[in-house]
C-alpha cells in the first residue's frame, strides 16, 4: 500500500501547531533530516541512540512514524573531496545506519556530490519565482549557462574520483545497513546535469543509477525516485519506474510535477501537481503496478496567497495525493 508522507527539518520541532496540522490533514509518515538529532553535525554525521530516542519520542507523541532519515550533503562532502578524515565520516555513516535500524526506521538517505557545493554557495542554475494561475508562485530553474562545457575550477574532483569515493562510501555503509534492516536510498543530482560550471556530477540519469546498483548490487541499495528530477532529465519516467520497480530498487518517491526538461529546453518549472507535463494519476498507477509499497512525498512547496508557512499548499497536495491513491488503490488508501 502506497502511503503519504512529508519531509521536515529541525525548525518543525519548535512548531507544534504545524506538526498537529500535518497529522490533521492526513500525514502519518515523516522524512527527517538528521541535523535535528543533537550532536549529529558536531560529530560529523554520527547519530547517538539517546539523542535519536528524543526525536523519535517527540514525533511519536503526535502520531508520526519516521520513514526516512537523511544525511545532509555537508556531512558527506569530505568523502567526495577526498579529505583526510573521510574514513571517519564513512565510519560515522555506517554507525548511523546501525542506530536508525535499532529504531526500525526503514530508509536512510545518503547524499550525492553536488557540483554547486564548490561554487561558494551558488546554485546549479538560475532560480527565479514566476507566477502561475491566479498569481501563485512557482520555481523556475534555468541551467543553460551552468551546464555548458568549461574547465573545472582548481580543487574540483574528477568524474572518476567522485565515482571511486561514492563507491567506497557505499561498500562500507550498505552492508551495515542491510544487517540493520535499513534500505539506503539515493536521490541523485538535482538539477540532473552531468556538470556544473565544469565540476562533474555523476548521478543524473538512469545509466548512472544502473552503474551504482551494478557496482554495489546489495538489495538494500536503491533509489529515492524523484518524479520531477527524473522527468527533468528528459528520460521516460514510466520506463524508469518499471525498470527500477522490477529490480525492487524503489525505496522512496518524491511525487513532484514539472514543466520542461533539460535536454529540450535547458530549463524547467516546478509547478502544482495537476499543472505539469505528467499525469500524476498515471505515475501513481505505474508505482502501484510494480508493487511499490512505500511513501510518496509532495516535495517542494509552491507559494500561494496568504500562505507564508505553506500550510494551504501542503493541504492541497495531501488532498490531491489522497484522491489519486484512492483512485488507484481503492477506498481506505
Amino acid at each position: 500500500m502506497i502511503r503519504i508522507g512529508t519531509r521536515i527539518s529541525p525548525e518543525w520541532m519548535q512548531r507544534p501547531d504545524d506538526l498537529r496540522f500535518l497529522k490533521q490533514v492526513g500525514v502519518d509518515y515523516l522524512d527527517i533530516t538528521l541535523d535535528m538529532v543533537a550532536g549529529y553535525v558536531k560529530s560529523g554525521g554520527m547519530v547517538e541512540r539517546a539523542s535519536l530516542q528524543k526525536v523519535v519520542d517527540a514525533l511519536d507523541s503526535y502520531g508520526f512514524k519516521i520513514e526516512r532519515a537523511n544525511f545532509l550533503n555537508s556531512e558527506l562532502h569530505p568523502v567526495y573531496m577526498g579529505h583526510p578524515d573521510s574514513d571517519r565520516v564513512i565510519e560515522n555513516a555506517a554507525r548511523t545506519a546501525e542506530v536508525i535500524g535499532e529504531f526500525k526506521i526503514p530508509v536512510l538517505g545518503l547524499q550525492v556530490f553536488q557540483g554547486a557545493k564548490l561554487l561558494e554557495g551558488k546554485r546549479a542554475g538560475v532560480y527565479t519565482w514566476k507566477k502561475g494561475r491566479g498569481g501563485y508562485e512557482y520555481l523556475h530553474i534555468d541551467v543553460r549557462e551552468s551546464s555548458k562545457e568549461m574547465p573545472p575550477p582548481p580543487g574540483a574532483p574528477t568524474h572518476e574520483q567522485v565515482w571511486e569515493r561514492i563507491l567506497k562510501l557505499y561498500r562500507v555503509v550498505v552492508p551495515v545497513a542491510e544487517k540493520a534492516g535499513v534500505k539506503v536510498a539515493m536521490h541523485g543530482n538535482d538539477p540532473p546535469i552531468s556538470s556544473v560550471a565544469g565540476i562533474p556530477q555523476i548521478l543524473y540519469n538512469r545509466a548512472a543509477f544502473d552503474r551504482l546498483f551494478r557496482e554495489v548490487p546489495n538489495p538494500n541499495n536503491g533509489i529515492t525516485f524523484c518524479v520531477g528530477t527524473r522527468y527533468e532529465s528528459g528520460e521516460d519516467v514510466f520506463d524508469m519506474i518499471r525498470h527500477f520497480g522490477r529490480q525492487k530498487r524503489l525505496f522512496h518517491v518524491h511525487f513532484r510535477n514539472v514543466k520542461g526538461t533539460v535536454p529540450k529546453q535547458g530549463h524547467y518549472s516546478e509547478v502544482m501537481p495537476d499543472e505539469g507535463d505528467l499525469d500524476m494519476a498515471d505515475v501513481a498507477r505505474a508505482l502501484h503496478e510494480v508493487g511499490y509499497d512505500g511513501v510518496i512525498d509532495y516535495d517542494h512547496i509552491m507559494r500561494l496567497i496568504n500562505d507564508p508557512g505553506g500550510r494551504a499548499y501542503i493541504a492541497y497536495c495531501v488532498g490531491f495525493m489522497r484522491g489519486v491513491l484512492t483512485s488507484v488503490q481503492g477506498p481506505g488508501a
